[in-house]
């Protein structure tokens, strides 16, 4: 055995030790993840890839006086060759994370680990400098693999993916990184107040993966027994019943019905239930849940959609409002999740809130309404000036009868076709032409406006600080175009260099950080001819 192959054993050896897989439980190592003898073979294939390489990487005199040198067809089935034992690779180093994860789980461990994460980092960099590889592209690629691993552990935890037997095995038990025993509870009932919604259902499958009961709540539960009879009592609803026995009780509806939700809920519950809510506000919600019920509160805002893949690296932030000891290990559990959880009072949460989403979703809704008013819209003819009011007249009397004719909806649907075609073929264009930066800008843009229209009202106008920070950013914007307009180049240079003041070394790290995103952005674009 050559020493390449000996040193790829030790290495595949200690790995698979320091996965947490002893010798007496190797047989509970899933059949796809990597033993040493895979290892060894594998490190062997590179090895005379490597070799195979280095004898096609001629100089040009050279390979052009010989014969036998690779012509491009062959260089690229070479190439091709190479990409598939990166992916076969890549396959089992995939195995073992699954089974790393479930073993992390099982022995209490979150899902990610800043150390572990900056350990493999660092040791990408001594692999590019080892195999004289470009800065950065040994990292550039554990990142992606890391992300995909977050994705496949963020299936897992939500149930979205069935494990492995083995790796549930290896877990311990299905308690897969339930902190509420350490809190001293058996079991943990959890209610869901409004359960049904986009981001209900994704708290649903999260908890429920670490082996929390979680029911759910709906207006109808409110109306009927738990057999489905209709009742007139509350307390004999089938509500009062799942939320009598709750644990943990969260309010997850609408902003502009969580506080009539939490005066109905509150009396339905022990004293020692913990009631949460998750609403995109928490200053008035905290309030009225402090008020309402005497028990825990935690005050709660998971700053994601439920379009999020993984809990991995997203923020939670919490806001204690009574027996905070109480309501640790809900934190601890979303850090278990993968989640960065942060603590602040209720107020500092809606003085950021206003910036971070109500003036931020203001400005991108006026600029993507901005760009449907660039798009030509069609105008009926012009009508001769003595007969304008007749023929306005005749128009709104035809199009009154036509409200009432089978015809309107294909009319109508033909109009707004039609319309639509223009502003895809206007924001095609846009990206035709656009930078990078700009096509991740107007992505930001257009992914708002496939989300719900009534979500974003209500966070826009939750409160009327929110409405007067926008006239004041409103009244901001008026004052720089107004610069413009004055041709006041000084002025302009002298406020944007206050600004630059103002951001700091934050204007540095920013323009660096985006440049590194846009890149990246850029990697996902199809090559055009």
């Amino acid at each position: 055995m050559s020493t390449a192959d000996t040193d790829a054993t030790a290495t595949a050896q200690s790995t698979t030790a320091a996965a947490g897989a002893p010798d007496q439980e190797q047989s509970k190592v899933p059949s796809n993840a990597t033993s040493p003898e895979q290892a060894s073979t594998a490190s062997a294939q590179v090895n005379f890839l490597a070799a195979a390489t280095a004898a096609l990487l001629q100089t040009p005199a050279t390979a052009a006086n010989n014969d036998c040198a690779p012509n491009l067809a062959q260089t690229r089935a070479a190439i091709d060759e190479v990409d598939e034992h990166i992916a076969a690779l890549l396959a089992q180093r995939q195995a073992l994370v699954k089974y790393a994860a479930a073993l992390k789980l099982g022995e209490g461990e979150g899902v990610v680990s800043a150390v572990r994460e900056q350990s493999l980092l660092h040791h990408g960099a001594a692999l590019e400098q080892k195999y004289h590889l470009p800065s950065a592209l040994m990292q550039d690629l554990q990142r992606r693999i890391l992300r995909q691993s977050y994705k496949e552990v963020g299936n897992l935890l939500s149930g979205e993916q069935n494990p492995d037997p083995t790796m549930v095995d290896a877990a311990g038990a299905a308690k897969r990184g339930n902190t509420a025993a350490a809190a001293g509870y058996a079991t943990m009932e959890v209610v869901l107040v409004g359960g049904r919604g986009g981001m209900g259902r994704f708290i649903q499958r999260y908890l429920e993966s670490a082996s929390y009961n979680v029911s759910i709540v709906e207006p109808e539960d409110y109306k009927v027994d738990d057999k489905g009879a209709p009742v007139t009592a509350l307390a004999a609803s089938r509500a009062a019943q799942r939320l009598a026995h709750a644990d943990w009780c969260i309010i997850a509806v609408p902003i502009d019905v969580t506080t009539q939700v939490i005066n109905t809920v509150a009396p339905l519950l022990r004293p020692s239930c913990i009631l949460s809510d998750i609403t995109s506000i928490k200053e008035r919600p905290l309030e009225a849940m402090l008020k309402a019920h005497c028990g825990p509160v935690l005050g709660l805002h998971p700053m994601f959609g439920p379009d999020t893949f993984s809990l991995v690296k997203q923020v939670v932030v919490a806001v204690p409002g009574r027996d905070f000891s109480r309501c640790e290990f809900i934190c601890e559990q979303f850090k278990r999740f993968g989640a960065h959880v942060v603590l602040c009072t209720a107020s500092e949460h809606d003085e950021a809130m206003r910036v971070i989403q109500a003036l931020r979703h203001f400005t991108t809704i006026a600029y993507g309404n901005f760009l449907r008013t660039l798009v030509p819209q069609k105008a009926a003819p012009a009508a001769p000036a003595a007969t304008a009011a007749a023929a306005t007249a005749t128009a709104t009397a035809t199009a009154t009868a036509a409200a009432n004719t089978p015809e309107q909806g294909t009319v109508v649907a033909a109009a707004q076709g039609e319309a639509r075609a223009t502003g895809n073929a206007f924001l095609e264009r846009l990206l035709e032409l656009s930078s990078p930066i700009y096509h991740l800008e107007l992505m930001m843009v257009g992914r708002l406006f496939a989300q719900d229209p009534h979500l974003y009202c209500d966070i826009i106008s939750a409160s009327q600080v929110n409405l007067d920070l926008i006239q004041r950013y409103v009244t901001c914007a008026q004052q720089c175009l107004n610069l413009l307009l004055k041709q006041d180049k000084g002025e302009f240079i002298s406020e944007f260099n206050e600004t630059t003041a103002f951001f700091g070394p934050h204007a540095r790290d920013f323009l660096q950080e985006s440049s590194a995103i846009l890149a990246l952005v850029q990697d996902t674009y199809p090559v055009k001819d």
